[in-house]
């Protein structure tokens, strides 16, 4: 089957699992035991699973599906609708607000440098020469993603603590540091 569209009939919200379309023309109910009619829809960036046609016009969905997040969405949405090889990965669309994309707001508050630093946003500035060994997080505060750095002064990442590869600081240099669950450490991607 190639890909098809419909719309929402209304607006749905986060965590909406029965809803109306404007058609259910190539949405089926799935048989998982054959593999046989398994739909997959994508509105904006979350993709479903469709779990059943209960009435022409109305389907039942899993939301979230393939790790998207489950969001709301408005009345008259594009509702594309395919096979699971129609979405062999799942792309990232494109909409006002990025949902898939990690936003990291604003930034933090200044931190002064010093051996060890306790983080609690993901775009901050280190003032200071001090040099930076170990990065903490705040409470609440997950590693595992992305940090933005951006040095006011002459500061510098050290290796003695969490941090696997040494950046030289220079005042208005940025750095972004992924995090390495592997190795416990954060290194520098630029």
């Amino acid at each position: 089957m190639a890909i098809n569209v419909t719309t929402l009939t209304n607006a749905i919200g986060a965590a909406d699992t029965t809803f109306v379309v404007g058609s259910t023309t190539n949405i089926t109910a799935p048989n998982f035991t054959t593999g046989v009619g398994i739909t997959y829809l994508m509105v904006e960036q979350e993709y479903m699973l469709v779990t059943a046609v209960p009435v022409a016009g109305t389907i039942q969905v899993q939301r979230g599906y393939f790790g998207s997040p489950a969001t709301a969405h408005g009345a008259s949405a594009v509702v594309t609708i395919g096979l699971p090889a129609d979405f062999p990965a799942p792309p990232v669309a494109v909409k006002a607000t990025q949902d898939y994309l990690w936003d990291i707001g604003g930034a933090g508050a200044p931190i002064a440098s010093a051996t060890a630093i306790t983080v609690a946003s993901q775009f901050f500035h280190i003032t200071g020469t001090t040099a930076v060994n170990t990065l903490n997080l705040a409470p609440g505060f997950t590693a595992g993603g992305l940090l933005w750095v951006v040095f006011d002064s002459t500061a510098s990442f050290g290796t003695s603590g969490n941090i696997g590869v040494a950046v030289t600081g220079a005042a208005g240099k940025l750095v972004v540091l992924a995090y390495d669950s592997g190795t416990s450490k954060w290194y520098s991607t630029t």
